[in-house]
């Protein structure tokens, strides 16, 4: 059993219309390393658990390159991993 520390970050983002923009959000977090993510382009909101060092800066870039505006970006909170 692994019981370390997931980063859990909960953001709202901007200017996704559709499924196809949800799914370009979650194949990039999914591409840096991000697990267990989920997008709602109808909401914006947007859920990940970040790895371990990775500057979330360097993520909120990554989805800005997209075209997207991340409004919202809570610290990440943590979440026991079983």
């Amino acid at each position: 059993m692994n019981t370390a520390n997931e980063q859990v970050s909960e953001w709202i983002v901007e200017g996704m219309t559709c499924s196809n923009c949800a799914m370009g959000v979650r194949k990039r977090l999914e591409k840096q390393g991000m697990e267990n993510v989920d997008v709602n382009f109808a909401t914006g909101d947007v859920r990940f658990e970040n790895i371990p060092g990775k500057p979330l800066a360097e993520i909120k870039e990554s989805i800005e390159e997209l075209g997207y505006t991340v409004a919202k970006a809570s610290e990440p909170s943590e979440k026991k991993k079983d």
